[in-house]
Protein backbone atom coordinates (compact mmCIF):
# COMPACT_ATOMS: atom_id res chain seq x y z
CA UNK A 1 0.00 0.00 0.00
CA UNK A 2 1.78 3.71 -0.97
CA UNK A 3 1.04 7.11 0.02
CA UNK A 4 -1.13 7.62 -2.36
CA UNK A 5 -3.88 4.81 -1.21
CA UNK A 6 -3.67 5.21 2.45
CA UNK A 7 -4.80 9.24 1.66
CA UNK A 8 -1.31 9.80 3.92
CA UNK A 9 2.37 11.13 3.17
CA UNK A 10 5.19 10.18 4.48
CA UNK A 11 6.91 12.85 6.49
CA UNK A 12 10.16 13.37 7.16
CA UNK A 13 11.82 12.01 10.54
CA UNK A 14 14.84 13.91 11.73
CA UNK A 15 17.90 12.11 11.64
CA UNK A 16 19.72 10.81 14.96
CA UNK A 17 22.37 13.60 14.81
CA UNK A 18 19.47 16.31 14.42
CA UNK A 19 17.17 15.03 17.11
CA UNK A 20 20.85 14.62 19.81
CA UNK A 21 21.94 18.55 18.74
CA UNK A 22 18.61 20.17 19.30
CA UNK A 23 18.30 17.88 22.63
CA UNK A 24 21.84 18.63 23.70
CA UNK A 25 20.69 22.48 23.48
CA UNK A 26 17.39 22.62 25.57
CA UNK A 27 18.04 24.77 28.43
CA UNK A 28 21.65 24.38 28.78
CA UNK A 29 21.55 25.72 32.46
CA UNK A 30 19.04 23.25 33.63
CA UNK A 31 19.34 19.31 34.10
CA UNK A 32 17.23 17.22 32.06
CA UNK A 33 14.79 15.02 33.31
CA UNK A 34 13.69 11.60 31.26
CA UNK A 35 10.12 12.48 31.25
CA UNK A 36 11.13 16.03 30.01
CA UNK A 37 13.79 14.85 27.34
CA UNK A 38 10.88 12.48 25.96
CA UNK A 39 8.44 14.99 25.74
CA UNK A 40 10.48 17.28 24.34
CA UNK A 41 11.78 14.25 21.76
CA UNK A 42 7.90 13.95 20.59
CA UNK A 43 7.18 17.90 20.70
CA UNK A 44 10.58 17.99 17.70
CA UNK A 45 9.05 14.45 16.13
CA UNK A 46 5.80 15.73 15.80
CA UNK A 47 7.32 19.40 14.10
CA UNK A 48 9.23 17.27 11.63
CA UNK A 49 5.86 16.17 10.85
CA UNK A 50 5.27 12.91 12.68
CA UNK A 51 1.98 12.75 14.91
CA UNK A 52 3.49 10.98 18.20
CA UNK A 53 0.53 10.69 20.91
CA UNK A 54 2.46 9.27 23.69
CA UNK A 55 6.04 10.10 24.55
CA UNK A 56 6.49 6.63 25.11
CA UNK A 57 6.94 5.49 21.70
CA UNK A 58 10.04 7.93 21.48
CA UNK A 59 12.08 7.16 24.84
CA UNK A 60 14.58 4.63 24.13
CA UNK A 61 15.18 2.30 26.84
CA UNK A 62 18.76 3.82 27.88
CA UNK A 63 16.87 7.09 27.33
CA UNK A 64 20.11 9.66 26.31
CA UNK A 65 20.54 12.72 28.92
CA UNK A 66 21.34 16.02 27.41
CA UNK A 67 25.30 16.33 26.73
CA UNK A 68 25.81 12.52 25.55
CA UNK A 69 27.37 12.75 22.23
CA UNK A 70 26.69 10.98 18.71
CA UNK A 71 29.07 8.47 19.27
CA UNK A 72 27.03 7.30 22.14
CA UNK A 73 23.50 7.54 20.07
CA UNK A 74 25.55 5.52 17.48
CA UNK A 75 26.68 2.96 20.30
CA UNK A 76 23.28 2.47 22.00
CA UNK A 77 20.71 2.77 18.96
CA UNK A 78 20.02 0.14 17.51
CA UNK A 79 17.02 1.83 15.31
CA UNK A 80 16.85 4.96 13.91
CA UNK A 81 12.94 4.77 13.93
CA UNK A 82 9.93 3.51 12.11
CA UNK A 83 7.54 5.66 10.05
CA UNK A 84 3.79 4.77 9.37
CA UNK A 85 1.87 6.57 6.33
CA UNK A 86 0.91 9.31 8.95
CA UNK A 87 4.46 9.94 10.14
CA UNK A 88 4.64 7.89 13.27
CA UNK A 89 7.45 7.16 14.99
CA UNK A 90 8.34 4.18 17.33
CA UNK A 91 10.93 4.20 19.03
CA UNK A 92 12.40 1.65 21.25
CA UNK A 93 10.05 0.73 24.24
CA UNK A 94 10.50 2.35 28.15
CA UNK A 95 8.35 2.24 30.75
CA UNK A 96 8.99 5.00 33.63
CA UNK A 97 7.80 4.48 36.85
CA UNK A 98 8.56 5.92 40.59
CA UNK A 99 11.74 4.40 41.33
CA UNK A 100 11.62 2.46 44.36
CA UNK A 101 13.78 3.24 47.56
CA UNK A 102 16.20 0.40 48.33
CA UNK A 103 19.00 -0.46 50.65
CA UNK A 104 22.54 -0.50 49.95
CA UNK A 105 23.70 -3.52 47.92
CA UNK A 106 24.59 -6.75 49.44
CA UNK A 107 28.02 -8.90 50.58
CA UNK A 108 27.27 -10.66 47.89
CA UNK A 109 27.39 -8.44 45.37
CA UNK A 110 30.16 -5.97 47.10
CA UNK A 111 32.32 -9.51 46.50
CA UNK A 112 31.27 -10.40 42.91
CA UNK A 113 32.34 -7.33 41.78
CA UNK A 114 35.62 -6.92 43.93
CA UNK A 115 36.66 -10.48 42.31
CA UNK A 116 35.98 -8.70 38.96
CA UNK A 117 37.71 -5.90 39.97
CA UNK A 118 40.53 -7.72 41.42
CA UNK A 119 40.83 -10.08 38.03
CA UNK A 120 40.56 -6.71 35.57
CA UNK A 121 43.02 -4.82 37.39
CA UNK A 122 45.91 -7.67 36.95
CA UNK A 123 44.46 -9.30 33.44
CA UNK A 124 46.72 -9.33 30.49
CA UNK A 125 44.92 -6.98 27.95
CA UNK A 126 47.08 -5.82 24.75
CA UNK A 127 46.64 -2.22 24.04
CA UNK A 128 46.62 -0.86 20.44
CA UNK A 129 50.17 -0.41 19.50
CA UNK A 130 51.11 2.71 17.05
CA UNK A 131 49.63 2.24 13.60
CA UNK A 132 47.14 -0.65 15.18
CA UNK A 133 43.41 -0.23 16.42
CA UNK A 134 40.66 -1.67 19.20
CA UNK A 135 38.09 -3.28 17.84
CA UNK A 136 34.72 -3.15 19.45
CA UNK A 137 31.95 -4.74 18.37
CA UNK A 138 28.57 -4.27 19.93
CA UNK A 139 25.88 -6.87 19.16
CA UNK A 140 22.07 -5.22 19.95
CA UNK A 141 18.89 -5.83 20.18
CA UNK A 142 16.08 -3.57 21.20
CA UNK A 143 11.65 -4.09 21.05
CA UNK A 144 10.48 -1.44 19.26
CA UNK A 145 6.11 -0.48 19.06
CA UNK A 146 3.83 0.46 16.55
CA UNK A 147 0.29 0.74 15.99
CA UNK A 148 -1.96 -2.24 14.32
CA UNK A 149 -5.16 -3.04 13.60
CA UNK A 150 -7.37 -1.06 15.11
CA UNK A 151 -4.75 0.97 16.72
CA UNK A 152 -3.67 -1.75 18.87
CA UNK A 153 0.23 -1.78 19.87
CA UNK A 154 2.24 -4.25 18.48
CA UNK A 155 5.86 -5.12 19.39
CA UNK A 156 8.79 -6.36 17.72
CA UNK A 157 12.52 -7.13 18.15
CA UNK A 158 15.12 -6.22 15.91
CA UNK A 159 19.22 -6.86 16.09
CA UNK A 160 21.97 -4.97 14.56
CA UNK A 161 25.74 -5.55 14.59
CA UNK A 162 27.71 -2.54 15.69
CA UNK A 163 31.85 -2.24 14.85
CA UNK A 164 34.06 0.09 16.08
CA UNK A 165 37.72 0.51 15.09
CA UNK A 166 39.85 3.22 17.34
CA UNK A 167 42.81 4.09 16.67
CA UNK A 168 46.03 4.29 18.95
CA UNK A 169 45.96 8.27 18.74
CA UNK A 170 42.61 9.56 19.48
CA UNK A 171 42.77 12.19 17.19
CA UNK A 172 43.18 9.66 14.16
CA UNK A 173 40.76 8.49 12.04
CA UNK A 174 38.19 6.25 13.79
CA UNK A 175 35.77 3.86 11.54
CA UNK A 176 32.39 3.00 12.19
CA UNK A 177 30.02 0.03 10.70
CA UNK A 178 26.38 -0.94 10.82
CA UNK A 179 25.06 -4.18 10.00
CA UNK A 180 21.48 -5.60 10.62
CA UNK A 181 21.56 -8.64 12.37
CA UNK A 182 18.57 -11.62 11.53
CA UNK A 183 14.82 -10.54 10.97
CA UNK A 184 12.61 -9.13 12.93
CA UNK A 185 11.41 -11.17 15.83
CA UNK A 186 7.85 -10.97 16.26
CA UNK A 187 6.48 -10.27 19.96
CA UNK A 188 2.83 -9.11 19.68
CA UNK A 189 1.45 -8.42 16.28
CA UNK A 190 2.60 -9.65 12.83
CA UNK A 191 4.69 -8.49 9.45
CA UNK A 192 1.33 -8.66 7.91
CA UNK A 193 -0.56 -6.49 10.19
CA UNK A 194 2.01 -3.95 10.66
CA UNK A 195 2.21 -3.33 6.49
CA UNK A 196 -1.96 -3.14 6.84
CA UNK A 197 -1.50 -0.79 9.22
CA UNK A 198 0.63 1.34 7.25
CA UNK A 199 3.94 0.81 8.78
CA UNK A 200 7.08 0.76 6.74
CA UNK A 201 10.29 -0.24 7.99
CA UNK A 202 12.74 1.26 5.26
CA UNK A 203 14.79 3.11 7.98
CA UNK A 204 14.91 0.79 10.53
CA UNK A 205 18.00 0.28 10.97
CA UNK A 206 20.48 3.51 10.29
CA UNK A 207 23.09 1.15 8.65
CA UNK A 208 26.08 1.96 6.78
CA UNK A 209 30.13 2.98 7.56
CA UNK A 210 31.27 6.61 8.65
CA UNK A 211 34.67 7.21 9.37
CA UNK A 212 36.09 10.41 11.42
CA UNK A 213 38.90 11.61 13.27
CA UNK A 214 38.43 11.06 17.28
CA UNK A 215 34.90 9.15 16.47
CA UNK A 216 32.67 12.08 16.26
CA UNK A 217 30.88 10.65 12.90
CA UNK A 218 28.30 13.66 12.63
CA UNK A 219 30.07 16.29 14.50
CA UNK A 220 31.31 19.57 12.66
CA UNK A 221 34.07 20.25 15.18
CA UNK A 222 35.69 16.54 14.97
CA UNK A 223 37.52 16.06 18.41
CA UNK A 224 35.58 18.77 20.14
CA UNK A 225 32.82 16.68 21.63
CA UNK A 226 32.66 16.40 25.23
CA UNK A 227 34.38 13.79 26.93
CA UNK A 228 32.76 11.57 30.17
CA UNK A 229 30.54 8.39 30.75
CA UNK A 230 29.67 8.36 27.39
CA UNK A 231 32.70 9.34 25.69
CA UNK A 232 35.23 7.99 28.29
CA UNK A 233 38.37 9.64 26.20
CA UNK A 234 42.02 8.84 27.44
CA UNK A 235 42.38 12.49 29.13
CA UNK A 236 38.89 12.04 30.62
CA UNK A 237 39.78 8.72 32.31
CA UNK A 238 43.02 9.99 33.38
CA UNK A 239 41.41 12.67 35.44
CA UNK A 240 39.25 10.19 37.25
CA UNK A 241 39.33 9.48 41.10
CA UNK A 242 41.66 6.52 41.87
CA UNK A 243 39.68 5.64 45.24
CA UNK A 244 36.16 3.73 44.45
CA UNK A 245 34.87 5.96 47.01
CA UNK A 246 35.59 9.21 45.05
CA UNK A 247 35.03 7.42 42.27
CA UNK A 248 31.55 6.38 43.35
CA UNK A 249 30.68 10.08 43.96
CA UNK A 250 32.03 11.34 40.57
CA UNK A 251 29.64 9.11 38.83
CA UNK A 252 26.72 10.03 41.28
CA UNK A 253 27.41 13.74 40.52
CA UNK A 254 27.65 13.33 37.07
CA UNK A 255 24.38 11.57 36.66
CA UNK A 256 21.31 13.96 36.06
CA UNK A 257 17.93 13.54 38.74
CA UNK A 258 15.85 11.58 36.81
CA UNK A 259 12.43 9.41 37.20
CA UNK A 260 14.94 5.94 36.98
CA UNK A 261 16.46 6.77 40.59
CA UNK A 262 19.95 4.92 41.24
CA UNK A 263 19.17 2.75 38.06
CA UNK A 264 20.58 5.96 36.06
CA UNK A 265 23.92 5.01 37.59
CA UNK A 266 24.13 1.73 35.88
CA UNK A 267 23.71 3.38 33.12
CA UNK A 268 26.35 5.73 33.13
CA UNK A 269 28.70 3.27 34.21
CA UNK A 270 27.79 0.52 31.14
CA UNK A 271 27.95 3.41 29.16
CA UNK A 272 31.76 3.97 29.73
CA UNK A 273 32.11 -0.36 30.20
CA UNK A 274 30.18 -0.76 26.28
CA UNK A 275 32.76 1.54 24.77
CA UNK A 276 35.54 -0.79 24.72
CA UNK A 277 37.92 1.63 25.44
CA UNK A 278 38.41 2.00 29.46
CA UNK A 279 41.59 0.79 30.89
CA UNK A 280 42.05 -2.01 32.90
CA UNK A 281 42.78 0.05 35.76
CA UNK A 282 39.75 2.09 35.37
CA UNK A 283 37.68 -1.29 34.77
CA UNK A 284 38.66 -2.09 38.32
CA UNK A 285 38.12 0.70 40.26
CA UNK A 286 34.57 1.26 38.13
CA UNK A 287 33.45 -2.31 39.52
CA UNK A 288 34.73 -1.09 43.02
CA UNK A 289 32.83 1.93 43.04
CA UNK A 290 29.74 -0.25 41.95
CA UNK A 291 29.75 -1.54 45.03
CA UNK A 292 28.64 1.47 46.70
CA UNK A 293 25.17 2.08 44.92
CA UNK A 294 22.15 1.52 46.48
CA UNK A 295 19.94 -1.39 45.77
CA UNK A 296 22.02 -3.41 43.90
CA UNK A 297 21.36 -6.96 43.25
CA UNK A 298 22.94 -10.37 42.32
CA UNK A 299 19.88 -10.98 39.59
CA UNK A 300 21.31 -13.92 37.84
CA UNK A 301 24.54 -15.73 39.17
CA UNK A 302 24.61 -17.77 35.35
CA UNK A 303 23.50 -15.09 32.69
CA UNK A 304 23.82 -15.88 28.95
CA UNK A 305 24.14 -12.95 26.86
CA UNK A 306 24.90 -14.28 22.98
CA UNK A 307 26.79 -17.02 23.94
CA UNK A 308 28.92 -15.71 27.14
CA UNK A 309 28.50 -16.32 30.44
CA UNK A 310 28.51 -14.21 33.54
CA UNK A 311 26.81 -12.70 36.64
CA UNK A 312 23.88 -10.31 35.99
CA UNK A 313 23.72 -6.99 38.37
CA UNK A 314 20.59 -5.09 38.19
CA UNK A 315 18.26 -1.90 40.26
CA UNK A 316 14.66 -1.92 39.53
CA UNK A 317 13.25 1.70 38.87
CA UNK A 318 9.91 0.60 39.62
CA UNK A 319 8.42 -0.87 36.19
CA UNK A 320 12.01 -1.87 34.93
CA UNK A 321 15.30 -3.33 35.75
CA UNK A 322 18.62 -2.15 34.54
CA UNK A 323 21.68 -5.04 34.16
CA UNK A 324 25.14 -5.20 33.46
CA UNK A 325 26.72 -8.46 33.34
CA UNK A 326 30.33 -8.91 34.02
CA UNK A 327 32.44 -12.49 34.28
CA UNK A 328 33.97 -12.12 37.72
CA UNK A 329 36.75 -14.53 37.11
CA UNK A 330 37.93 -12.46 34.42
CA UNK A 331 37.01 -9.08 35.07
CA UNK A 332 35.17 -8.88 31.54
CA UNK A 333 32.47 -6.56 31.00
CA UNK A 334 30.15 -8.81 28.36
CA UNK A 335 26.79 -6.49 28.25
CA UNK A 336 24.06 -5.03 29.55
CA UNK A 337 20.39 -5.42 29.46
CA UNK A 338 17.06 -3.77 30.79
CA UNK A 339 13.99 -6.13 31.63
CA UNK A 340 10.55 -5.46 31.89
CA UNK A 341 9.95 -5.76 36.16
CA UNK A 342 6.32 -5.92 35.72
CA UNK A 343 4.02 -6.73 33.13
CA UNK A 344 2.24 -3.83 30.85
CA UNK A 345 -0.84 -5.98 29.36
CA UNK A 346 1.22 -6.14 26.04
CA UNK A 347 4.68 -7.23 27.09
CA UNK A 348 4.57 -9.98 29.96
CA UNK A 349 7.17 -9.70 32.61
CA UNK A 350 10.77 -10.96 32.46
CA UNK A 351 10.47 -9.87 28.31
CA UNK A 352 14.02 -8.11 27.50
CA UNK A 353 13.08 -4.70 26.37
CA UNK A 354 16.99 -4.42 25.00
CA UNK A 355 20.53 -5.78 25.53
CA UNK A 356 24.23 -5.29 24.07
CA UNK A 357 26.98 -7.88 24.19
CA UNK A 358 30.37 -6.06 23.77
CA UNK A 359 33.44 -7.37 22.77
CA UNK A 360 36.70 -6.06 22.16
CA UNK A 361 40.56 -6.97 20.56
CA UNK A 362 43.47 -5.70 18.87
CA UNK A 363 43.85 -5.77 15.22
CA UNK A 364 46.34 -4.08 12.86
CA UNK A 365 44.26 -2.14 9.95
CA UNK A 366 40.92 -0.45 9.97
CA UNK A 367 38.00 -2.83 9.04
CA UNK A 368 39.75 -5.64 10.37
CA UNK A 369 38.14 -8.55 12.34
CA UNK A 370 40.30 -10.56 14.93
CA UNK A 371 40.70 -14.37 14.09
CA UNK A 372 38.23 -16.69 16.06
Amino acid sequence: MNSEETGHSVRRVWTESELDEALSNLHDDVTTDEQVLATARAAMLNSAGGQVTDVRQVRRADAAPRQRSMRRWLAAAAVVGVVTAGGLVAGSLSFGGDAPETPRAGAAVAATLERAAERASGADEPAAAEGQYRYVMERVSVVNSGSGDGGRSIFWRVEQVNETWAPHRESDEWLHRRTPDGEREWLVGSEEEARRAGLTFDDEHSDGEWKAPCGDWFSERPCEEPAGWHNPTPEWQASLPKDPGALYERLRDDAPENSRGDAELLVYAADALRSGVLGKEVRAALYEALTKVPGLEITEEEATLDGRVGTALGIEDGTQRQEIIIDPDTGEFIGERTVLSEGNGDLPEGTVLSHSSVTTAVVDDAGDRPVE
